[in-house]
């Protein structure tokens, strides 16, 4: 970033947050730019300028994470921990603001200086933020990311509203694979260090030497946020399985039985296979959330009540079946003790062509997380799109395809010009 830039950026910034607009929200500008692009403002430049200002934009850029707006008390914050400041610089600041803060009055006739009080002081400052989104701002965040699943995102918002305001709660996401259920998750996770995601397939029971245990989850944190997390098991409908071992245990039982005590909020011990020691964990702050596909469950529930399952191309017949307590033990192996603790189970529909293309243009679309991640600016076709979308669909992987096949077509131009910073990319 040359001087001017980051002058600029820095008096802008600085101005926000001296009018008391630390929580103004702010575009990110490379995706302001990129929508100048697309809807022509930019077909006048010349390359250089172009270029220039892509430069500018993208540089600017890595202050908002990559993600497509965020407040200007975030984005300042992000700014100051990666610029580099010798001691000197952190002196100079330092003694601005000191003889700025000398000659500032802060409290004033207008202003109620604040009295001692336990309640008002005894507060966590690392989730304080936190504790100020509300459901609406949570679900608009998700609805920049994910696209459609509104169901889904209300009631994931609605769950780390109440577990940031000391409410646990226990839901299930099913749905098609590629629908957006773990990327929820994922989005909710820049945001709130809360979230845990875990692979469901990996765990296993407790004493399986070698193997990854639900002990673990809780042993790899602190113990204030172990007892503070929101565990999202991905896949959990494999977990559910039935495992029949050589002596007729069902492992998916013996793995249910230890989540009984976490989805209960009840106090849990665990010994350290190693050291020994035991770890106790007060799950009365713990939420637990389980997606996966439920395939079979789905299917079942869609037929019986008249729909004709995912894989049609009928986009009004698509939405699956609600399910309900009996249907997870009937249908996935769940135990009745554990649908039982179940608050929510909400199903997510499957996406088809038509939806891929949609999220091709929008803000979290594959191709704007390529440009921003290599710095670059991609030109793909209306035929490529609906080719990709057409293919996403098939394969049952959803944005996970295009993700994956956008980057090898990048990857094969990259190749043999690594240094090209405007690519086009076409599907044969």
């Amino acid at each position: 970033m040359n001087y001017e830039q980051a002058k600029s950026f820095w008096y802008r910034y600085l101005s926000f947050l001296r009018r008391n607009g630390s929580n103004t929200i702010m575009g990110n500008p490379m995706v302001d730019f990129t929508k100048a692009v697309k809807a022509g403002k930019m077909d006048d430049l010349d390359d250089e300028t172009f270029y220039k200002a892509k430069n500018e934009a993208s540089k600017l850029s890595v202050f908002w994470n990559r993600k497509p707006r965020d407040t200007v008390g975030n984005i300042f914050t992000t700014a100051i921990a990666k610029t580099t400041l010798a001691d000197e610089d952190m002196e100079n600041l330092s003694e601005i603001l000191a003889k700025a803060s000398e000659a500032t009055e802060f409290y004033n006739n207008n202003t109620e200086e604040p009295e001692f009080d336990d309640d008002l002081w005894d507060e966590d400052y690392s989730t304080m933020s936190v504790n100020l989104w509300t459901p609406q701002n949570i679900f608009s965040y998700l609805d920049d990311h994910i696209y459609g699943q509104t169901a889904a995102k209300k009631a994931a918002a609605m769950l780390v509203y109440h577990h940031t305001h000391g409410h646990r709660r226990n839901i299930i996401l099913a749905g098609p694979s590629g629908c957006g259920k773990t990327e929820i998750w994922r989005t909710l996770a820049q945001k709130f260090d809360c979230i845990k995601i875990i692979n469901g397939p990996q765990l296993a029971c407790d004493g399986w030497k070698g193997s990854y245990h639900i002990s673990d989850i809780f042993q790899e944190e602190d113990s204030y946020k172990a007892s503070h997390l929101i565990i999202v098991i991905d896949e959990a409908d494999k977990l559910f399985e039935p495992a029949i071992g050589s002596g007729g245990t069902d492992f998916s039982h013996r793995i249910q039985s230890e989540f009984l005590k976490i989805l209960d909020g009840d106090k849990i011990t665990f010994t350290n296979e190693n050291t020994k020691e035991k770890l106790v964990i007060d799950c009365s702050g713990v939420s637990t959330v389980f997606c996966g596909s439920f395939e079979h469950m789905l299917k079942e529930k869609t037929a019986s009540s008249g729909g004709i399952g995912f894989n049609q191309t009928v986009k009004e017949t698509q939405t699956a079946a609600d399910c309900s307590e009996e249907d997870l033990i009937q249908y996935a192996n769940i135990r009745r003790e554990i649908a039982g603790r179940i608050n929510q189970i909400i199903t997510l529909d499957a996406l088809d062509a038509a939806d891929f293309e949609e999220i091709l243009k929008g803000p979290a679309s594959p191709i704007q997380m390529l440009e921003d991640t290599h710095h670059i600016y991609l030109t793909v076709d209306d035929t490529t799109r609906k080719a990709l979308a057409s293919e996403a669909e098939k394969s049952g992987l959803g944005c996970r395809y295009m993700r994956s096949k956008l980057q090898s077509l990048l990857d094969e131009q990259m190749f043999e010009k690594p240094e090209t910073k405007n690519f086009t990319l076409t599907m044969e």
